[in-house]
């Protein structure tokens, strides 16, 4: 099956570049391309961050070329630089995939630790169970431990995802306060997400982030937003990267491979 035939099966919209339209959004996850894709080598940026940012006030993805990783928050965006220090990224930014929503906080969560990244998830599994739809979270909290990575910018011809993540930069931030945000993605969404728990992490003063590979939270508020809809905005490039069908085994190895 292909991925317009997959996202189909699943009543997921299909947006194209020319629909982008702001009027269109309801209480949704907007994403533009699909993992897939990303890991095929489609990494040239085919959206704005204005057209991303009118969509959602929350999300993470990265920049054209795989150029670090990306952090929106409270409608402003960061970028992680190689070296998992953080700096604004203009409007004006394209991006090849991005992941956002217009954040609806539900009833606070408060946990204390110390608290590992999956013994937080087994707590949150029930909110992934029986769904077709992301979840949206954000924690804002003290972490002992936030191990984030970074990758660099590319050049054409592009490897695949796996190759540039081979060559990632990761930094171990200690005792350090903060904010994650990110989508956990439920089984129904294979092929199209990583399932499972997404994270990007930025700390406190804005100076540090990444994507999270794994963590120690000592004390932490979390609020969930179970959302309605998915739409999927598809580039050109998700026509000329067909990507790949990886296992989950493989593409869960991509997300908490901690190789400096």
């Amino acid at each position: 099956m292909s991925e317009i035939e997959f996202l189909g099966a699943l009543h997921v919209e299909l947006l194209r570049r020319r629909e982008l339209r702001p009027e269109r959004s309801e209480h949704e996850v907007f994403q533009t391309s699909t993992i897939n894709a990303l890991l095929g080598g489609a990494f040239d940026g085919d959206v704005t961050l204005s057209d991303v940012l009118a969509h959602g006030d929350m999300g993470l993805g990265t920049l054209d070329g795989l150029d670090g990783e990306l952090i929106i928050i409270d409608g402003r965006a960061w970028k992680a630089n190689f070296d998992c220090t953080l700096v604004d990224v203009p409007a004006s930014g394209r991006t090849p995939y991005a992941v956002v929503v217009p954040f609806s906080p539900g009833r606070p969560i408060r946990w204390r630790g110390p608290l590992t990244n999956s013994e937080l998830e087994r707590r949150l599994e029930h909110h992934l169970e029986e769904t077709t739809r992301p979840s949206a979270i954000r924690i804002d909290g003290h972490f002992d431990t936030v191990h984030v990575r970074s990758v660099a910018k590319q050049r054409r011809p592009y490897p695949p995802l796996a190759t540039v993540i081979a060559q990632q930069h990761v930094s171990t931030l200690v005792d350090v306060s903060g904010t994650m945000v990110g989508f956990g993605f439920p089984d129904a969404l294979d092929g199209l997400e990583m399932v499972g728990w997404h994270l990007h992490f930025v700390t406190e003063d804005r100076t540090r982030g990444g994507h999270v590979l794994s963590y120690t939270l000592d004390e932490a508020t979390a609020t969930l937003d179970d959302v309605t809809d998915l739409h999927v905005e598809l580039p050109k490039a998700v026509d000329a990267h067909p990507g790949v069908t990886p296992e989950q085994e493989t593409l869960q190895r991509l997300e908490t491979d901690r190789r400096v």
